[in-house]
């Protein structure tokens, strides 16, 4: 079952060289049926068309292709540049087209979306006859490794939780006519161990390579690194040290959190805070309700545990002193305030070591 590309003008067409059956939830071409193409189309970020299903098929007759039988993709990504294509042929031949954006991300409970369509479009071609249960199992199956892999890059709403999808998220599962039919393809067979490996790996590959460092930073510690560097200049401001310009203070902030970013240390406790927000969000953590989280119960010491393991890996005793200062004021200013249990003490302390690391620069 081949499949060939044509490249139009922000088009991708995928023609298969035989019709295959497919189980697609895209805006044309849905539901089970039978597919001769696919086109992966990109539309405007703040793309918000009432009737996305006419302009779908608006498009298919402009590139001259079947209406009924043509499935139709639409996102903000470059889809002739940046579309992923991956093929395995071992347990079972499959490949995946894919386009892949991270906005927006959606978590429980969050309402407040951003209105850009870079979404996860994903095509998976399984060179086998599958059943109607197999396309089933293996959409559910897709679900399942989206979300994984958007968990282990990090990827998450603010503080609503981790990011299970983007909003507009679709798939196509294609499959050969004709052959001896698989009835299933749960986790436990052939096709779905193959789907597994193959769409898992490949949005985590993707989003390592294209999530900048702000990003990932954003996502783990929930702030931007703008924002721990304003942050660290307002604070050191409380405690300037005479004669010395507040903009050079400002350059060895920048320096020393560069450094510190190049540590993977330091991103294991973000993400090691990080988590133990979400189980803290979410009431999981044994002994300790959604309710004593929320208000930062007394109870809980590992996150100043956290802290202070940072402060003194970053600047040994001067390093944790200096997060003790910041940790005994941080509930007086406002920037301190919306931040979970876990990772204000993780900012507290990433900041107090930076400054300590400047105070003994201008003060040795």
């Amino acid at each position: 079952m081949l499949l060939r590309k044509n490249s139009l003008e922000d088009t991708l067409i995928i023609e298969f060289s035989e019709p295959v059956k497919a189980l697609s939830s895209t805006v044309l071409g849905g539901g089970f049926r039978e597919l001769t193409h696919v086109v992966f189309h990109r539309v405007i970020e703040d793309f918000n068309d009432p009737n996305p299903e006419n302009y779908a098929k608006e498009l298919v007759r402009e590139v001259g292709l079947p209406v009924e039988t043509t499935a139709v993709f639409l996102t903000a990504v470059d889809v002739i540049r940046e579309h992923v294509d991956r093929e395995v042929k071992h347990p079972v031949k499959a490949r995946i087209i894919a386009t892949i954006g991270f906005t927006p991300l959606v978590c429980i409970g969050d309402k407040e979306l951003i209105h850009k369509h870079a979404t996860i479009n994903i095509l998976l071609v399984v060179d086998k006859n599958l059943s109607n249960n197999a396309l089933v199992d293996i959409a559910s199956l897709i679900g399942s490794l989206k979300t994984l892999a958007l968990v282990d890059l990090g990827l998450s709403c603010n503080y609503h939780g981790r990011a299970y999808s983007t909003a507009t998220d679709a798939l196509i599962v294609a499959s050969k006519k004709s052959g001896s039919r698989e009835m299933y393809g749960g986790p436990v067979t052939d096709v779905g161990f193959t789907v597994s490996k193959l769409v898992y790996e490949t949005i985590v590959e993707y989003g390592l390579r294209k999530l900048d460092l702000n990003t990932r930073f954003k996502n783990i510690f929930g702030v931007s690194i703008d924002w721990v560097v304003d942050t660290a200049v307002k604070l050191y401001m409380y405690a300037p040290i005479p004669s010395v310009a507040v903009d050079n203070v400002k350059k060895d902030i920048v320096r020393e959190l560069s450094r510190l970013l190049k540590d993977p240390n330091i991103w294991a406790l973000g993400l090691a805070a990080r988590s133990l927000d979400y189980y803290g969000l979410a009431g999981t953590i044994p002994y300790l309700d959604k309710e004593e989280y929320l208000n930062d119960s007394k109870k809980i010491l590992v996150d100043e545990l956290l802290g202070i393991v940072l402060s003194i890996y970053v600047n040994g005793w001067k390093g944790m002193f200096s997060y003790y200062w910041i940790d005994r004021i941080k509930h007086q200013l406002k920037m301190f305030k919306d931040k979970p249990m876990f990772i204000d003490d993780l900012l507290a302390s990433i900041i107090g070591s930076i400054l300590s690391r400047v105070y003994d620069k201008y003060l040795e």
